[in-house]
């Protein structure tokens, strides 16, 4: 007690030092900290986006970005050659174009995205796969997408999923029927059991469904071969594989590469899809443990000369205490307790400005909110797992824990062993008799 006494009243002696090693040790130690808490953050994240990695694969035409143009459509007789690829669980085939008819007025008002007020988006484009309008946007544009009636909640644009809240989904493959968006459904008065003539067929609306969004609303949504048939197209936009385990993937890629060569699809993986989406939270990752171990560093050296320094200047004080008898163990003890004092202090403070600073640096290293999703779903097509995970991965949501607290006092302790073993060794090196006759 008396040791700890001695080197508190030793440190309220010389307040500005004493201040200054605390503000250093505050600033370097929060910053570890604050590096250590994103790099928690950036492994949950990822450990949440890798944890849904699946088994699907992504077949578009090549050149295209989802069903938005670019490309020619796939080859049907191809998509039914992938079914017979050795570990392929499923296949599903989607068809994308935009209804520039007369039939139907949109559920979304011209304008709204890109498109001049008072044009009809997609009016002068003919039926194919979509197209981006005139006014570079798709405003209140009718998106037409064709499935598989087995897909009972196919993914549409924006990777939106729906939900029939009148009647029945599809009911199969090459049937006249289709299920309409509420907005479209609201837009023209229409019902389940309404018949609307679509480039000449008349189709059944069989159901209504309810995406949460309104463009999403604003679609058709029928067989895939119905879709074929009624816009005259020759062909698939895109077309989703599911492999029978995570382990046959590349094995089905290689299948899938031999019925489409490079030239004719783009092939994308979820794992694909993985270390693209994550790609700011990986190197978030590595500069936060760049960050970390720098910062903790600085706090090593931080202390290490302060005591140094210390001890230079308290040298005839050591030399006084060992000619009354104090021993090496006892005088390094004292200086000991110092610099854990002074660490203490610098680590409370550090963890405290932990918590209003470790979201902002998460921001500023991620660039929270600048990097948009860019999963499968996006364009009209299967969805998969990165619609949901693609809308948090700009930025990272960093929850500091009060366990701080004791990885700061932790780091501190820590500090203060390594600080002290050079200081021992100074100090069994000097020589009372010496000390005293030089002053």
């Amino acid at each position: 007690m008396s040791l700890l006494l001695r080197s508190l009243r030793n440190l309220v002696r010389s307040p500005l030092r004493t201040m200054l090693m605390v503000v250093l040790l505050a600033v370097s130690i929060g910053l570890a900290l604050i590096m250590a808490t994103v790099h928690a953050a950036t492994q949950s994240e990822l450990d949440k986006v890798g944890g849904q990695i699946g088994t699907e694969i992504t077949v578009r035409s090549a050149g295209s970005f989802g069903g938005m143009g670019g490309g020619e459509p796939l080859d049907a007789d191809g998509v039914d050659q992938l079914g017979s690829i050795d570990h392929v669980a499923s296949v599903q085939a989607t068809v994308q174009t935009q209804y520039t008819g007369d039939s139907l007025e949109s559920g979304v008002e011209a304008g709204t995205i890109g498109t001049p007020p008072g044009q009809r988006p997609g009016r002068e484009a003919s039926s194919g796969p979509l197209t981006p309008p005139p006014g570079g946007g798709f405003g209140g544009g009718i998106m037409v997408m064709g499935v598989s009636a087995a897909a009972e909640s196919p993914a549409l644009m924006g990777a939106a999923t729906f939900e029939v809240v009148e009647g029945s989904y599809l009911t199969s493959d090459n049937t006249d029927e289709m299920v309409i968006g509420q907005a479209l459904a609201e837009a023209n008065s229409l019902t389940v059991g309404s018949t609307v003539d679509l480039e000449g067929t008349d189709l059944t609306v069989v159901g209504i469904y309810d995406s949460g969004t309104v463009f999403a609303n604003n679609m058709i949504v029928m067989p895939v071969q119905t879709a074929e048939r009624v816009f005259n197209l020759d062909g698939v936009t895109s077309i989703t594989v599911m492999a029978d385990d995570v382990a046959n993937v590349d094995a089905v890629v290689a299948g899938i590469r031999e019925v489409f060569d490079e030239e004719t699809a783009d092939v994308t993986t979820a794992e694909d899809m993985y270390r693209r989406i994550g790609g700011s939270v990986d190197s978030t990752e590595r500069a936060s443990n760049i960050g970390m171990i720098v910062a903790f560093v600085v706090a090593g050296v931080v202390v290490l000369f302060s005591v140094i320094l210390m001890i230079r200047q308290r040298v005839k004080e050591i030399g006084i205490m060992k000619a009354i008898g104090a021993s090496n163990w006892r005088i390094g003890l004292q200086f000991s307790l110092e610099t854990m004092a002074v660490s203490v202090a610098g680590a409370v403070i550090g963890a405290l400005i932990t918590y209003p600073l470790a979201q902002k640096v998460a921001d500023l290293m991620t660039g929270s909110g600048s990097t948009p999703a860019a999963g499968p779903g996006m364009g009209g097509g299967p969805g998969g797992i990165f619609a949901e995970v693609g809308g948090r991965i700009g930025g990272l949501d960093v929850a500091v824990s009060p366990t701080i607290f004791l990885w700061a006092l932790a780091v501190a302790a820590l500090l203060a062993v390594l600080a002290s073993v050079l200081p021992a060794w100074y100090i069994a090196r000097v020589r009372p008799a010496e000390v005293l006759r030089n002053e």
